[in-house]
């Protein structure tokens, strides 16, 4: 079974549908506000300081970026890095061409076994990531909320606001909607393992949950 993500690899950029891989192996998906951290969070997951481009200029990235995981040499899944949303750097009608391409990936992509979205813990889930977890809800897509920068609350504010972040998507998990949430620092690491096991979890490289930090027991 897979072990880590390291052997995570840079495959292609995508600007069209027509211009993503082969539906072939699982794919999973990282999404998020501008800058809470995304791309960061991903480099931490592959032990790779620039296999994602984070870049400081919010919404300057307008592709879809797609990352091989290997397993004995050969790709078994796929992390793919979606734009940050909130503050694209486009004329209107170039961002809805845009929408138009995510919208299509994340409605109709075969492959897609989960979605990350990545939340600035010192923010919360704001409207728009709201909006993106009951847009994917339509799909049933499993999502796992990543709460970033936690190293940057106290062990309180930690609890509150993983608390707050479970009560409001609650309603939706109890509709059947898979939807996990956990605390993270890429700072420190801390929260990696528990991020590992979601993922191999949605590739079927694991037959143990992810584990689940209770609100009294922040891991970041």
């Amino acid at each position: 079974m897979l072990k880590n993500f390291h052997s995570a690899s840079f495959e292609i950029s995508a600007a069209k549908l027509v211009q993503c891989p082969g539906a072939s192996v699982p794919e999973i998906v990282f999404v998020g506000r501008s800058n809470a951290g995304k791309s960061t969070a991903i480099n931490t997951l592959c032990n790779h300081r620039q296999l994602a481009y984070a870049s400081k200029t919010p919404g300057r990235t307008q592709l879809l970026n797609f990352f091989g995981v290997k397993y004995e040499g050969e790709v078994v899944a796929r992390l793919v890095d979606l734009p940050g949303y909130g503050f694209a750097q486009l004329s209107h009608e170039e961002q809805g061409k845009w929408d138009a391409e995510l919208g299509g990936y994340l409605r109709s992509r075969a492959s897609l076994v989960g979605c990350v979205i990545i939340v600035d813990a010192r923010r919360g889930l704001m409207e728009l990531d709201l909006g993106m977890i009951r847009w994917l809800g339509e799909r049933q897509t499993p999502i796992h909320i990543v709460l970033s920068k936690a190293d940057k609350l106290t062990n309180q504010e930690k609890i509150e606001t993983l608390r707050s972040v479970r009560r409001t998507v609650e309603p939706m998990v109890a509709q059947g909607h898979p939807i996990s949430a956990q605390l993270w620092s890429a700072l420190k690491k801390t929260g990696l393992e528990e991020l590992e096991t979601q993922l191999k979890t949605w590739i079927g490289h694991t037959q143990a949950s992810a584990p689940t930090a209770t609100p009294d027991e922040p891991q970041a």
